[in-house]
């Protein structure tokens, strides 16, 4: 005669104890045992390109140029400039200054480079300028891997 381990139980919990008890507590086992030493998680060393810090923004005609110079910006590697991008606040010239308030700056423009930048070179952007506005841009350069770097000075410009 076969010998039953749970005999004049119900089926229902010996099922329980047996069938998904032990899988689950394997498992509770796992998750609080874990898998050793526990430590703040490090990010990998990027590096981003060098900042613009000579951002000049004057009225030619009827645009804004800015202008910068490639003085003090990486030539090859990681760090190396791709590009700049401009960005642009702009509001109302007679409107009151807001001091504290966030500047909001929308990206307005791309300056891509195709070559390798001489050591004393000016890079340029030029856009229409519009009467009566009070104009904040600034530059930021990004590399090959789309890494954004430090943002430039800001340059401040108001049109008549």
């Amino acid at each position: 005669m076969p010998v039953y381990p749970f005999a004049g139980r119900p089926l229902s919990r010996a099922f329980r104890l047996t069938g998904i008890g032990l899988p689950a507590a394997l498992i509770v086992l796992l998750i609080m045992g874990g898998c050793g030493i526990k430590k703040a998680p490090k990010l990998p060393k990027v590096k981003t390109p060098t900042g613009v810090n000579d951002l000049r923004a004057a009225v030619a005609g009827e645009d804004i140029l800015l202008e910068w110079s490639t003085a003090g910006l990486e030539r090859k590697g990681d760090e190396a400039a791709q590009g700049f991008y401009v960005y642009r606040s702009d509001e109302p010239a007679d409107a009151e200054v807001c001091e504290g308030c966030p500047t909001l700056f929308r990206r307005v423009g791309l300056v891509k480079i195709y070559r390798e930048l001489e050591p004393e070179e000016v890079l340029s952007y030029r856009e229409p300028k519009r009467a009566g506005v009070r104009y904040i841009f600034k530059v930021v350069a990004f590399n090959d891997h789309g890494l954004l770097g430090e943002d430039s000075n800001l340059a401040r410009l108001i049109t008549d």
